[in-house]
């Protein structure tokens, strides 16, 4: 439909779902609301049947983000909830004690739960569709000039639960394409665009996830840094010469500790436990859309015949012409075969390329993580060394006061005695 910019007089073409919607012209960058009084269409393309337009379809790989955002945050605000009977355990403070690092990562693996069950919802919607009987037996054999606009017109009748999913959106933009353009190559083209368009948008809604496996261990890494920094800075503060202040930096050096390392762990669980359902959602989301690639290459395909003619009178007053059909026909039969044979080939193409980029962020994500442990190993050493050595000299000192002062009693004592000595022996002159 034509829409013209009040602005500009800039004519745009319009989809029936952006009507009530407001959009910005291209042309002047001024705004302006699409409403169905002044939307038309173009002239000359008045479709056979009007009330084929389509219907709005829904992003079927990535869940809504608001909605899941909020989701994540309720489930994250009631469990924490339901841990607090538990604060005094183990369990229950390493979630409620350790500060906001352990808030975060529990708020991220609840969200990214939340996408992984959203999406799954999806997948399944996907799979009741893929079992609608789309081509029935009363319809037609194959599908051409003369069918094609029954087969098209149950399609618009598939419920409206099922209509908006990838096979049936996918099978409909095909057969008008077909009616519009009766050409096997071009439906056999646009189908293995329009799989890989469905492929490329699966893989990235999990970008997402990626992220949140990425980011949970990092903020793990944060808090031991924190609590490394927390338990160092109280150990250097300390009054070394005074036994309290000593005991009060040893606490705080074991609460650091305790807070540095429990960040780190539930940082790698929380991590460990959300990829696999990760992996379980996105295997099934690649067979969904496997399955759905075969209907269209094994059902779809050999239906159509663009080579039929009008009628059987047309072939019996052209006979001389039957050779050049046969011909035709053999050639667009070897024409399907070959993009049949190119489908299929750039189908494993894609999955041995899709294999090597898992493998190579595998071995990064491991390369990465082995070295993150060495640091923290290096690091956690270092620092364990120089708090003993500064332990042990503290008790050095102490030992040496110690011996100080009962150096400094014998000779006091020592001085006492011949003083007495020196008064006795005045009384017995006396």
């Amino acid at each position: 439909m034509l829409i013209s910019c009040p602005h500009c007089n800039t004519g745009l073409d319009v989809a029936p779902e952006h009507i009530g919607q407001t959009v910005q012209c291209p042309a002047c960058q001024g705004r302006l609301t699409i409403s169905a009084d002044n939307a038309s269409q173009q002239p000359g393309d008045t479709p056979s049947h009007p009330e084929r337009e389509g219907w709005p379809e829904k992003d079927h790989a990535n869940p809504n983000f608001a909605k899941s955002l909020g989701i994540g945050v309720g489930c994250t605000v009631v469990f924490l909830a339901l841990m607090i009977p538990f604060r005094d355990t183990r369990f229950g403070g390493i979630f409620l004690d350790r500060g906001w690092v352990n808030y975060a990562e529990t708020f991220l693996f609840f969200w990214g739960l939340t996408i992984l069950f959203m999406k799954a919802q999806m997948n399944k919607r996907q799979e009741r569709a893929a079992l609608l009987d789309l081509f029935p037996q009363r319809l037609g054999r194959e599908i051409n000039r003369e069918t094609v606009s029954d087969f098209i017109d149950n399609i618009y009748k598939v419920p409206l639960s099922l209509r908006d999913s990838l096979i049936v959106n996918r099978i409909r933009k095909a057969l008008e394409l077909f009616e519009a353009r009766p050409n096997n190559t071009e439906v056999a083209t646009f189908l293995n665009t329009q799989s890989e368009v469905d492929a490329n948008r699966s893989s990235g809604s999990y970008a997402l996830i990626k992220v949140f496996l990425w980011a949970i261990p990092i903020l793990g890494f944060i808090g031991t840094v924190m609590g490394l920094s927390t338990a160092v800075g109280s150990l250097a503060m300390g009054d070394n010469a005074d036994p309290e202040a000593l005991k009060q930096s040893i606490n705080s050096l074991t609460g650091g500790l305790g807070l540095a390392f429990d960040t780190t762990l539930l940082g790698l669980i929380l991590s460990i436990l959300m990829s696999f359902p990760m992996a379980a959602v996105q295997k099934k989301e690649d067979e969904t859309l496997t399955i759905i690639d075969a209907f269209c290459n094994e059902k779809v395909l050999p239906k159509l015949n663009d080579s039929k003619h009008a009628g059987t009178d047309k072939l019996l007053e052209k006979a001389e012409s039957i050779p050049q059909l046969v011909s035709s026909l053999a050639r667009a039969h070897e024409t399907f075969l070959e993009n049949l044979n190119d489908s299929t080939i750039q189908l494993k193409e894609s999955g041995e390329i899709l294999r090597k980029g898992l493998d190579a962020h595998r071995e990064t994500v491991e390369s990465s993580f082995t070295e993150a442990v060495k640091k923290l190993s290096d690091t956690s050493s270092e620092i364990f060394i120089r708090s003993d050595r500064e332990l042990n000299r503290t008790f050095e000192n102490i030992a040496n006061g110690i011996d100080l002062m009962n150096q400094a009693l014998r000779d006091l004592g020592q001085k006492q005695i011949p003083n007495e000595g020196k008064k006795r022996k005045g009384l017995f002159r006396r």
